[in-house]
């Protein structure tokens, strides 16, 4: 018992040990200064809290056992031994996370211990010396906090384990209702120092609570110029223009594969895309819809969405589109709302569609679609340019009414996600997609149409894409739908361009593009780089803004960053895939997910493509 009895309050001493070092981690930091009361009570108890978890699984598996066996020196040994690796590991991952913002994982690990560290890692041999004497001094506080409790066990009472269980039970549950608070109101200060702390999940209901019905009123707090983010890099300057800037309609589909793209499956893109611009290799940013359409109008990878929301920070894409007087319209399937685009995207736009009426996906589709054309003669008759976002979600929702069946046989009626496994013949499910796409084809059609017949399509810049692409099992590897792997299956989506070409503020001629079919490698962080450099005449550096290229650049996106800040990978050379997964290791596939052995990362590329990730965090 009085084993027991030391090992506890070693346990509480490490606790507080390492929370204390989960504190140090917001030292120097520039998000330190947006910190409110509400925020540091939540830091701190996240730290100690995050420390207790972490240190009481330690406990019951490297000390407890041994324990209750009576094995007293084992139990001690391993205790300490095991604390002491993860203070280290806390303390190695500070100085990781000041120099990249990524917290140890398998991309780090690999560069750290690889055989080109020391092209990178090139310090002074004093900085090494003062590194390896607090890891020293961290091992001395974990064997001293041992002597430490054998002293306390003395005067311990059982009050005081008491009182030690319930301030622990306190303090989780104090920072897990705040996060829950914060992350529902989107309260920045307390969602941005949840990314300090490692690997740390709070809770959040923010959706079972809406589901519930509490109203969501997000917090009206101003962070422009704030917090940690420097976007863009310069203020953004333009030439003023002669002539009225183009139209911009930009089509977006949900969920749309390459493979659709036929011309039995969509005749009438099939077509367009001959007559435009078809770039064929172009991926997304995400295999899912918020971090793809986040790409696409910020130019910045979704690795910077949490600091984005809490910073309250707006694209200067349609920052720059308002102040040249641009009228944007929405016209949405899916609610804006969440996603939470109406706020991220679209929040300084005025009077914004959010929602569409409908019972179905196919009835809102034909709803939005309906929507645009009949606003298209009042577009016109304006003396101002417009940009219209259409956002299908057919190719999602699989909504179809039965007597639209037919085209494509056999066919589901639903999706019958239940029925899934790698064996199975997708046939029938896929032919369900096809269904789908078929009947989008004819809606994207309409307004192409539409546009031509009012004599509007020669001054409109028409971007048809999808946000992320739909897996039906190709690679055989028993993936169906998206938001599982980073293939081409899941990222990979046509888009057909029709392009004015790139505007000069010197003349009001409009010339177009010629048809061609591009091979390069595009992204959607290519839009907005696109979209500002060409056609709204601002003379920043690209670099200013974004991390995309125009799309008529050739040069190759190697390193492509794809996910979100837990599950993400990066695309290199020859479409090898690096993807972190959430519990921190790399898994190394090729493009068809079949496993790569012996992979060795080039560490060089590798640091120089998280420090151009990294641009537009303050210094």
């Amino acid at each position: 018992m009085k084993l027991i009895k030391q090992g506890f309050i070693y346990y509480l001493l490490a606790t507080l040990m390492g929370g204390l070092l989960l504190m140090f981690y917001v030292q120097g930091d520039s998000m330190a200064s947006s910190i409110d009361a509400t925020g540091w009570v939540f830091f701190v108890l996240s730290c100690l809290s995050h420390a207790g978890i972490l240190l009481l699984a330690l406990w019951l598996v490297f000390f407890l056992p041994w324990a209750l066996l009576k094995w007293r020196p084992v139990a001690a040994t391993l205790f300490v031994t095991a604390t002491s690796l993860l203070m280290m590991t806390g303390f190695i991952n500070m100085q990781v996370y000041k120099i990249y913002r990524f917290h140890l994982n398998g991309f780090i690990l690999n560069m750290l211990t690889g055989p080109a560290a020391g092209d990178i890692f090139d310090f002074d041999w004093k900085l090494y010396a003062i590194e390896g004497l607090m890891l020293v001094a961290i091992v001395a506080l974990c064997i001293g906090g041992w002597w430490l409790s054998g002293r306390m066990v003395r005067h311990w009472q059982k009050r005081y384990t008491i009182t030690a269980i319930l301030s622990l039970v306190g303090t989780l549950l104090i920072a897990n209702a705040i996060h829950i608070y914060g992350s529902f109101v989107v309260k920045p200060s307390v969602i941005k120092v949840v990314k300090l702390v490692p690997y740390y999940f709070p809770l959040s209901t923010t959706d079972l609570l809406v589901d519930m019905g509490f109203e969501r009123h997000v917090l009206q707090v101003d962070e422009e110029g704030g917090g940690e983010l420097v976007y863009p890099l310069h203020a953004i300057k333009s030439n003023s223009f002669k002539s009225k800037r183009p139209n911009i309609v930009m089509i977006l589909i949900d969920s749309w594969s390459r493979l659709s793209l036929t011309e039995e499956c969509m005749p009438n893109l099939w077509q367009l895309a001959h007559e435009e611009q078809w770039y064929q290799n172009h991926i997304s940013c995400g295999n899912g819809t918020s971090y793809s359409v986040f790409g696409m109008f910020t130019g910045l990878e979704p690795y910077y969405w949490t600091a984005w929301e809490s910073n309250r920070k707006s694209p200067v894409l349609i920052d720059q589109m308002l102040s040249q007087g641009y009228n944007i319209r929405t016209y949405p399937s899916a609610s804006l709302v969440d996603p939470p685009f109406a706020r991220i995207i679209f929040g300084h736009v005025p009077n914004l569609r959010i929602n569409t009426a409908g019972n179905s996906s196919y009835q809102r589709d034909m709803n939005i679609k309906d929507n645009l054309i009949n606003d298209l003669p009042t577009l016109k008759d304006s003396d101002k340019p417009f940009f219209a976002f259409i956002f299908f979600d057919l190719l999602h929702a699989y909504s179809l009414p039965k007597e639209l069946l037919t085209r494509f046989q056999p066919s589901w009626e639903y999706g019958r996600f239940d029925e899934l496994h790698n064996g199975m013949d997708p046939t029938p499910f896929w032919n369900l997609y096809r269904n789908s796409a078929y009947q989008t084809d004819k809606m994207v059609a309409e307004i192409i149409n539409r546009l031509k017949q009012l004599g509007m399509y020669d001054n409109t810049l028409v971007f048809i894409t999808g946000d992320h692409a739909q897996e039906y099992n190709e690679n055989h590897k028993n993936y169906w739908g998206h938001n599982s792997n980073f293939t081409k299956y899941q990222i990979g989506v046509p888009l057909i361009v029709h392009q004015p070409s790139a505007i000069s503020p010197q003349t009001s001629d409009i010339s177009h593009q010629p048809p061609a079919i591009f091979k390069h490698r595009t992204t959607h962080l290519d839009f907005v780089p696109t979209l500002m450099h060409d056609y709204l005449g601002v003379t920043n550096p690209i670099e200013d803004y974004s991390n995309g290229h125009l799309l008529s650049d050739t040069a190759p996106r190697l390193w492509h960053y794809v996910g979100n800040e837990l599950r993400y990978a990066f695309i290199v050379e020859g479409d090898t895939i690096l993807t972190k997964e959430g519990a921190g290791y790399i898994e190394v596939t090729d493009e068809r997910l079949n496993p790569v052995p012996n992979y060795h990362i080039n560490a060089k590329a590798f640091d120089g493509a998280i420090k151009r990730l990294n641009r537009f965090y303050k210094k």
